[in-house]
């Protein structure tokens, strides 16, 4: 084991620069009277596997740095591109409503629709999955519907693509043929999907 203790000590020794490197003159700690490196040709206080090493240490530090810096830059972009894609679509379905649908989506957050072709009376909610409702006579909700585009489209964008298929009377039909159909949720039923949500 003291063998092993002594060549610990030389390779910590050599890396850290303390003491002298095999070889050298322990006075001086050059190499035949030179204090200079052979692979580099200046003098040198620390050896030459230290050295290059901590310069690596370096280098991969800044590099870090510099992709994390990049990643923060992306990230705001990317923050900024959906904060702007989600006004662009908000003003679109603004102006795709009546006057009293957009009155009634400023106040709670949802509006009706009429079919185009059924008659039937629609309230699309802010969501992309299963945020429209069908309601009866009485204002009482029958059934959810659940139909909204692929990928990563801005919410008031599908609610604008809900609203346009409902109210054409060529497009109602087929859009509630692709829609799935959910029941409607009970005060429970919803309670508990609201704290889920939370």
């Amino acid at each position: 084991m003291p063998s092993l203790s002594g060549a610990w000590g030389s390779i910590r020794r050599f890396f850290t620069g303390t003491g002298t490197r095999p070889g050298a003159d322990p006075e001086t700690g050059c190499f035949d009277g030179i204090g200079i490196d052979s692979c580099y040709g200046e003098p040198t206080s620390m050896p030459t596997a230290g050295r290059r090493l901590a310069e690596s240490c370096e280098r991969i530090r800044e590099q870090l740095q510099e992709a994390h810096r990049k990643n923060e830059v992306a990230k705001r972009d990317a923050m900024r591109r959906d904060r702007r894609a989600k006004r662009r679509a908000l003003t679109l379905l603004l102006k795709l409503l009546n006057p009293q649908q957009r009155q009634e989506f400023r106040a709670n957050k949802y509006f009706h629709v009429t079919g185009g072709s059924s008659g039937d009376r629609y309230r699309i909610q802010v969501g992309r999955i299963a945020n429209i409702e069908i309601l009866d006579g009485n204002g009482k909700v029958k059934c959810r519907l659940c139909i909204h585009p692929v990928g990563d489209v801005p919410v008031y964008d599908v609610m604008a693509a809900q609203l346009l298929h409902l109210q054409d009377p060529g497009a109602e039909e087929r859009f509630l043929y692709r829609a799935n159909v959910l029941p409607a949720l009970t005060e429970n039923r919803l309670g508990s999907r609201a704290e889920w949500i939370a």
